[in-house]
């Protein structure tokens, strides 16, 4: 059964990855600046997506990675489910939920990403807001300009991205 779901003024419908259901998807780059006190202002297509509010983990790249609560509920349901026997399931555990923050909204649109996620991800002045799909990242925006250089590197290997299918063929 397909879904619709409301993104930036119109609807888009279709799949999600999570339980075969459709959820929201978040494209594009923003560059929006920390105010004194940690806060960002998060686009208003990324808010209309989140309402409920976001949680703010570390990313895997020197980065912050952000999630709808949605999503975040489905990678602890997807962790619970490994062993706790396991080293990597154990260090992976500690690394999301120890450097996880549940944010909400003020009235402005922003979220206040406490001061020791932004120190992980040297967030000072400016941030990136990327969307990668069905989440989003924030990046200090050196090493947005870093990663964006390696994503553009005409000389890197070109069967990088071989792997993965991005065919847009029906199901």
């Amino acid at each position: 059964m397909s879904q619709s779901v409301k993104l930036k003024e119109r609807w888009v419908t279709g799949a999600s990855p999570i339980k075969g259901k459709v959820e929201q998807m978040f494209f594009g780059q923003y560059e929006h600046n920390l105010d004194a006190k940690g806060r960002i202002t998060i686009p208003a297509n990324f808010r209309e997506q989140t309402l409920d509010g976001v949680f703010v983990t570390e990313g895997f790249d020197h980065n912050l990675s952000v999630y709808s609560k949605r999503h975040f509920e489905a990678i602890a349901a997807n962790l619970a489910k490994t062993s706790i026997t396991n080293p990597a399931s154990r260090e992976l555990r500690r690394k999301i939920f120890s450097n996880s923050a549940e944010l909400s909204y003020d009235p402005a649109g922003r979220i206040l990403v406490p001061a020791r996620l932004r120190e992980m991800a040297q967030i000072k002045g400016s941030v990136v807001i990327v969307g990668i799909g069905d989440s989003f990242e924030l990046w200090a925006v050196d090493a947005w300009k870093e990663q964006e250089m390696r994503l553009n590197d005409p000389n890197a290997d070109e069967n990088r991205w071989q792997a993965f299918d991005l065919t847009t063929r029906g199901e």
